[in-house]
């Protein structure tokens, strides 16, 4: 069964109450996927009720301060469990329970911040990879199953409330074959032990692009979000998606976004021929102040044409990168189990 869901993080709540907004989410049969800031609480029970009774289905994003890392991670899962369930005791006691709680599993905001002002030409090379590496702080084996256990509790408290769950995850992790978790130790992302729902993983084309220092090119960007796309539907099965985007810029506030809605129709494309039938868009503030906002909307429902053609060199080299980036971060990864060369992973 097909879903398609739009993230909101920076369109303020105000924006997002507007008849306009409202009627654009009903017309188009999209869920909504709203970030939770710690300060919007007070405001929340009010847009939820407006979206429940606009019959708009309503996800929460929970998400901490900056300096708490902003992203679910090991780093902070006693505190990212405590907005979760501040959130959704306030929305239950409103009357507007969400639909589902969206676990967003990332480094810590400023880990990311710096990974992102390095530049991705830096890690093409071997030495770029220790770099890129060696930018996370390697989880303790203890650590890092506490805190699996403690965002596994979480889920499971939003479970017996009548809630699903969902988690937002980097396309490294989709590298890890079923059983290691090399790449979630690494970034302190525990994704396997979480027992959500469903796994959308995040593969921004105009990300990959624009942060490759023109290492990759816009074909080259789409060859690899099939094989994403293959990947994940492989590692997870159908309750697996994938996140496209970017329509507008995010966190970092300069985050590489599509040149025009085509780009985004010839994702949705890839995505759906790849086998995947839960889509989520990057994201709703970008595509309301880049009107007309139903050129972006027709696109993500209704998708474009699926060009293929053969592997370019530059994606052969990205996957032969990726094979031994997945090489280093087993050794240094001490969670890592028993060796597998299963490079179907990369491919």
């Amino acid at each position: 069964m097909e879903t398609l869901r739009v993230y909101s993080e920076t369109l303020p709540y105000a924006d997002l109450v507007r008849p306009r907004t409202i009627e654009l989410l009903s017309r188009y049969g999209l869920e909504l996927v709203l970030a939770v800031r710690p300060w919007d609480e007070p405001e929340l029970p009010r847009v939820a009720q407006t979206l429940r009774d606009a019959g708009v289905p309503l996800s929460i994003w929970p998400m901490l301060s900056d300096e708490e890392g902003r992203w679910a991670s090991m780093h902070n899962a006693p505190a990212f469990g405590r907005l979760t369930r501040s959130v959704c005791d306030a929305l239950e006691a409103a009357g507007a329970p969400p639909c589902d709680v969206l676990f967003d599993l990332e480094p810590p905001f400023a880990a990311v911040r710096s990974l992102a002002s390095l530049g991705a030409a830096g890690s093409r090379s071997p030495d770029g990879l220790v770099r890129f590496a060696s930018g996370f702080a390697r989880a303790k084996p203890a650590a890092f199953e506490a805190a699996s256990q403690a965002l596994a509790r979480t889920v499971a408290e939003i479970h017996e409330r009548g809630i699903t769950t969902s988690m937002a995850v980097w396309p490294l992790v989709a590298l890890d074959p079923p059983g290691e978790e090399a790449w979630q130790s690494l970034l302190g992302t525990p994704v396997d032990a979480l027992g959500t729902r469903h796994v959308s993983v995040m593969v921004y084309t105009s990300i990959l692009e624009g942060w490759s220092r023109r290492a990759l090119r816009r074909r080259d960007t789409t060859e690899l979000l099939a094989a994403a796309t293959v990947r994940t539907m492989r590692r997870w099965g159908p309750s697996a998606g994938i996140s496209l985007g970017c329509v507008g810029t995010g966190a970092l506030a300069d985050e590489p976004t599509y040149r025009d809605p085509s780009e985004l129709a010839e994702d949705v494309a890839i995505a759906r021929a790849s086998g995947c039938e839960k889509l989520t868009l990057f994201d709703l503030g970008g595509v309301l102040s880049r009107e007309p906002a139903e050129a972006w909307l027709d696109a993500f429902v209704s998708g474009g044409e699926a060009r293929g053609g053969p592997t370019s060199k530059r994606v052969r080299a990205a996957r032969t990168l990726a094979r031994a980036a997945y090489t280093l971060v087993r050794a240094l990864s001490p969670s890592a189990r028993a060796p597998r060369h299963d490079w179907e992973a990369v491919k």
